[in-house]
């Protein structure tokens, strides 16, 4: 009885910081995704994706990576119901956060000791780098919550057997392919596990019972084959799957994840290797328990939770290096590989769980486990900004410099200007111009600044040598973004 009640009033202390830092990570992404300045792949979004036609959007009349779909058309129907605020278009990624919150929350429930509820949450939500993008219009974030939703249904479906999780399992797995595009890897990967839980659950193997099995895996892939296959037809043929990296899996995307996540702090790099002794640890751990399970219960090993949700781990790295060595694509980075984040962590929390029979196996896998999240918890408090997103830091004082830019015209008496600016500037200025209803700005283009006369300039730092050559006068310096308005 004693044990209850103690166990009970964990429970409830638990919950209740689990709801305060839920409210207070909502705060802060809502807050973000209401002041942050557009950025240039969102403005990239809006300006040429988001006035196409339904069919034009869906079939990629205009074919780019830059083109998520699912986070598109949820723009399109919140500028078309609440304007096109920042709030009002970034809205799907900020309900998204609320739903992952809520997914996470019930995963960790599901599969943790009271004891480990409180890290396992704080391991699953505390990421700067996952947090931009809940505050960002970029199908990124999208894509994590559907996966997460994807594994939640998955865990009830191996507890439960009920046909309908593994089927909502499937459909969240679609959902976040569509959300963006290179996790039809996940999609894949869950496919496979699925097959191998249903193989591990048999007590004989019966091949018809297995294609009786996958029939809506047949045809939820058919559905999602009718919607992709024009887009990807396109993005193939104008090569716009570009971006990514060449060296391998552990360098390209365990490293391109770890630096995101690290969000360029002063100790980066020495937490860096830290971090990569800590995964490689892990990953290492993990492939001997599934070894000596194997040896201990052979085929019925393929039926338990630990084991489907490590495989789910690992089969995307086996499938981008497959198509790395035949198809010569690249290998996932940062944000496209986000998804494998909550994976590896879940996977952490099932495998202490593993080694947590024992008094002495507790401890010591609670210490490690306490430990990591205090370091973790302290890295995302020290790398909280309202200023701008990781890697989009040159847009984040463009709707500042609009307004300032504003006031000067009106203290010049221009009834319109030519604003010069740099490539990578052009989108997001011309989404405030759309938006804002800025009259008194003409189309800024993406020509560049050197080749016309323009009544004011806005320009990185990189640019001071063309500024003191045309003896440019700096109206005024924003030190975020690095960037200067002259005229």
């Amino acid at each position: 009885m004693r044990i209850s009640v103690s166990t009970g009033i964990v429970n409830k202390i638990v919950n209740i910081v689990i709801i305060i830092v839920s409210l207070l990570l909502l705060v802060y992404t809502g807050y973000r995704a209401a002041t942050l300045s557009f950025t240039i792949d969102e403005s990239i979004s809006y300006n040429v994706f988001v006035p196409l036609k339904f069919m034009d959007s869906v079939s990629y009349k205009i074919a780019s990576s830059n083109h998520h779909l699912i986070n598109t058309l949820c723009m399109k129907f919140m500028s078309m119901i609440f304007g096109t605020s920042e709030l009002s278009l970034r809205s799907p990624s900020l309900l998204s956060h609320l739903f992952y919150i809520i997914f996470t929350y019930k995963i960790v429930k599901k599969i943790s000791s009271p004891y480990m509820v409180l890290s396992g949450f704080l391991l699953l939500n505390l990421n700067p780098y996952l947090l931009d993008f809940f505050s960002l219009a970029r199908g990124y974030s999208l894509a994590v919550t559907f996966s997460a939703g994807s594994i939640f249904f998955l865990l009830n479906y191996i507890a439960d057997n009920k046909e309908k999780y593994f089927i909502w399992s499937l459909i969240f797995g679609m959902l976040a392919t569509l959300s963006n595009f290179p996790l039809l890897i996940f999609y894949l990967s869950l496919i496979g596990i699925i097959n191998l839980y249903w193989i591990g659950s048999q007590e004989r193997f019966k091949f018809k019972e297995l294609l009786k099995k996958n029939i809506p895996v047949f045809i939820c892939s058919l559905v999602l084959i009718v919607i992709m296959f024009e887009p990807i037809r396109k993005l193939v043929k104008y090569k716009e799957f570009y971006d990514g990296g060449l060296d391998g899996f552990w360098s390209d995307t365990v490293g391109s994840l770890i630096n995101a996540s690290l969000y360029e702090k002063s100790y980066s790099q020495t937490a860096s290797v830290y971090l990569k002794y800590f995964i490689g640890f892990c990953l290492l751990a993990m492939i001997i328990t599934l070894a000596y399970n194997y040896y201990k219960r052979k085929r019925k090993m393929l039926s338990e939770v630990l084991t489907l949700v490590v495989l789910l781990l690992f089969l995307p790295s086996i499938i981008t290096s497959a198509q790395h060595f035949i198809l010569k694509s690249n290998y996932l980075i940062n944000r496209m590989a986000l998804f494998l984040v909550p994976i590896f962590f879940i996977s952490i929390l099932l495998l202490i769980d593993n080694y947590s029979k024992s008094l002495k196996g507790q401890l010591i896998s609670l210490s490690i486990i306490y430990i990591v999240t205090g370091a973790i918890t302290f890295h995302t408090i020290k790398s909280l900004n309202t200023s701008c997103a990781l890697y989009w830091r040159f847009d984040a004082d463009t709707k500042k410099m609009l307004s300032d830019l504003e006031t000067q015209v009106k203290k010049d008496k221009f009834n319109s200007i030519k604003l010069g600016v740099m490539t990578l500037y052009e989108p997001a200025i011309n989404f405030y111009r759309t938006t804002k209803k800025f009259t008194w700005l003409e189309k800024v283009t993406e020509d560049g600044y050197r080749d016309k006369d323009y009544n004011y300039y806005y320009l990185g730092d990189s640019s001071m040598s063309y500024i003191k050559s045309r003896n440019l006068s700096v109206i005024k310096h924003y030190s975020v973004s690095n960037s200067c308005l002259v005229h």
